[in-house]
């Protein structure tokens, strides 16, 4: 819960005569979006809060130092307000905006303008002589907007009460502090609770499968059954048969059994085939029965350990303070640079072309989408090709070829005048354990027989983009 508009301009009109003329003496930031500065004016100290922070956004002034969470090393936004700031008289408070204020300072002749923008997110931007950006606390520096034109009116009203001076500044860190123990308490509880639930969702599927695989005693019986049907009917056995029916004599009776058979093995192989799957079944059941109580074990333990973070309390979870902690992005990490090179079909379509083994897997893993169509020289090592399409998007047929001539292009087929080339969707492609980087897997795929055509190959290398570096 950040300031309101109406709170907001009030705290700036409160604390800008009160504040006037103070030097400031120390400049400290626990982190980005938190900043404290230390004014001194004859007979006493004021520290002055600007916090940017999602939903607890505010101009304020407060008792003590925020004690930061560690040893850090200061940044180098810290470092350069520490150097613009420091020894610097504030001069004026004013708010510019329904979410924007503005602190000015001078000294020597030269000005300095530090502008928080209470956000989701939030940014504090320094601002030299002419607003010439300087540095922010998040990013590279920014020109800012301009200040807003007219009074600031509107919107719900201030719970500040009758607060006057530097009471102002304080019922205005006492309104959002109220709510900041609760917003930091919900995050830290939702970082440490949120991997013990994402880790007991995993072991609970994990348990469902290695259940299955420690019920199939039965599946193993019936490969023995089978096994001993076939060992006594050899000569029964005909050879390139899918199945054959025998006579099963049980306390009730003859019965007639159905046995599946390979197509290419001969009679006695099918039997030895019945018992190896008969004693790996047998194994695999028993390991995945010991397994399942390893998994039982683990599942309570994190069950405990989620229910204790669940009920932990205010005291455990913040001590110290700390910046709130961002929720884990889903998203997948982008690469460090382009790992692909851009050429363009004669649409104007992008087709990317991966570099080298690193670069094909990042591509392939990191920048295609699942529903992308990605392409490769068949039987030969190459690049990786990656058409970027919308989802339920078809490939367009001169496209598809184009993109089937640069992956011959770009492979150890090049030069050649014919080629195959395989094709799927990206989703679909896997990486090979243990493989070299790049090394895939792929399902789904189609061939596309290529005759390579020069002219359409020369027109392609021309689209290159010299900027996809």
């Amino acid at each position: 819960m950040s300031l309101r508009a109406s709170e907001l301009r009030d705290v700036a009109h409160a604390l800008g005569p009160e504040l006037a003329g103070a030097v400031v003496q120390k400049v400290r930031a626990p982190w980005p979006e938190r900043l404290e500065l230390e004014l001194r004016q004859p007979g006493r100290t004021v520290r002055l809060l600007l916090s940017v922070e999602s939903g607890l956004g505010r101009l304020s002034v407060i008792d003590a130092r925020t004690v930061s969470p560690g040893d850090t090393v200061p940044s180098p936004w810290l470092l350069r307000i520490r150097k613009e700031l420091t020894g610097r008289r504030l001069s004026a408070i004013v708010c510019t905006g329904p979410r924007e204020v503005r602190l000015a300072f001078e000294k020597g002749g030269t000005a300095r303008t530090l502008v928080a923008e209470l956000g989701s997110p939030g940014v504090m931007l320094l601002l030299g002589d002419g607003d010439a950006p300087l540095v922010a606390s998040q990013g590279p520096a920014r020109i800012p907007g301009p200040p807003a034109a007219g009074p600031l009116e509107g919107g719900p009203p201030s719970r500040l009460g009758e607060a006057r001076g530097l009471d102002a500044g304080r019922a205005a860190e006492a309104l959002v502090a109220a709510r900041e123990s609760i917003v930091r308490r919900e995050a830290l509880q939702r970082a440490t609770t949120q991997p013990l639930r994402a880790a007991l969702q995993r072991l609970r599927r994990t348990r469902v499968k290695v259940e299955q695989e420690a019920s199939r005693d039965a599946a193993a019986e019936e490969h023995r059954r089978w096994g001993e049907l076939l060992s006594r009917a050899l000569d029964q056995v005909p050879r390139g048969a899918t199945s054959v029916r025998l006579t099963e004599w049980t306390g009730e009776g003859p019965r007639e059994v159905e046995v599946p058979l390979e197509l290419t093995l001969t009679p006695r192989a099918q039997v030895d085939r019945h018992f190896h799957q008969y004693r790996r079944l047998l194994r695999g059941s028993a390991m995945a029965r010991e397994r399942l109580v390893t998994l039982d074990r683990e599942i309570a333990e994190t069950e405990r350990a989620l229910a204790a973070a669940e009920a932990s309390t205010e005291a455990e979870v913040q001590t110290p303070l700390a910046p709130v902690p961002a929720r884990p992005s889903r998203k997948r990490p982008a690469p460090a640079h382009r790992p692909y090179r851009v050429f363009r079909d004669a649409a104007g379509h992008p087709i990317w072309v991966g570099r080298a083994g690193e670069d094909n897997a990042a591509l392939t893993f990191q920048v295609a989408r699942p529903h992308h169509l990605w392409m490769h020289a068949r039987g030969v090592p190459g690049a990786h090709v990656v058409v970027p399409l919308d989802r339920g998007e078809d490939v367009g047929q001169e496209t598809l070829l184009d993109a089937a001539h640069l992956a011959l292009h770009f492979s150890r087929a090049a030069g050649e005048p014919r080629g195959e080339v395989a094709w799927t969707r990206a989703r679909l492609v896997k990486r090979v354990k243990g493989g070299a980087p790049g090394q895939v897997t792929y399902t789904g795929e189609k061939v596309l027989a290529i005759r390579m055509e020069p002219a359409r190959l020369e027109r392609l290398l021309r689209t290159r983009e010299e900027n996809a570096s």
